[in-house]
């Protein structure tokens, strides 16, 4: 291991350890281990969770160009119906209020843009079904120009049944800023969680997915 790697690597074992303070009943230190990875495919996945089956059903918006994009509805079935689950918003992104639906932005898949993925874990000691979703922002330059990466995590809950939300959704437990520049989100988040790759991403060209 390189001595720019290790040190990238402490400092998110420091982050992921952390606490985060967010005026919510649902606050937690954000403490995140044991991650494995829930893989999709095109189509209905269903998984279980600590608060029962719930399903992503993942569909190819095809663009044809490299903006094609994948769409994810997230679901559960509450007295005999199905039911959209919601991803909350957070006031590190003000502009991402609560929604019934996620997207990625894989491009070619070697310079992803916003990569989604889903794991089991355990969430401060207890089981946890978690949303991950990385965002990188190459600036001003070209989309396979070096950028920093924020890695956005959310835990499935119950809502308290507050109007307009839906019974069950994913909480924003906290962001991450990935230390470094990056010209792939799948690599980003690799290099958070350790999770797999996503199906779509191309073979890493270098540590940070850039090109030499």
């Amino acid at each position: 291991m390189s001595l720019r790697s290790g040190f990238i690597s402490a400092a998110i074992i420091a982050s992921l350890a952390c606490s985060a303070s967010h005026a919510t009943a649902h606050a937690a230190s954000g403490q995140i281990s044991q991650l494995s990875l829930l893989p999709l495919h095109d189509g209905l996945n269903t998984f279980e969770s600590p608060l029962g089956p719930f399903s992503v059903f993942q569909a190819w918006r095809d663009n044809g160009n490299a903006w094609g994009y994948h769409m994810y509805v997230l679901t559960t079935v509450i007295d005999k119906r199905t039911s959209v689950i919601g991803i909350e918003g957070s006031a590190e992104t003000p502009d991402h209020s609560f929604e019934d639906h996620l997207r990625d932005s894989p491009h070619t898949g070697e310079d992803a843009l916003t990569t989604i993925q889903f794991a089991h874990g355990e969430l401060d000691g207890k089981p946890a079904t978690l949303l991950f979703e990385a965002i990188r922002n190459p600036k001003d330059g070209p989309v396979t120009s070096r950028g920093p990466t924020i890695i956005y995590i959310y835990s499935l809950v119950a809502s308290d049944g507050v109007p307009g939300w839906t019974p069950l959704y994913f909480h924003f437990v906290k962001k991450i800023a990935v230390p470094g520049t990056f010209c792939s989100s799948d690599i980003a988040m690799k290099v958070v969680t350790g999770l797999p790759l996503s199906a779509d991403a191309g073979p890493p060209s270098s540590p940070d997915g850039c090109f030499p």
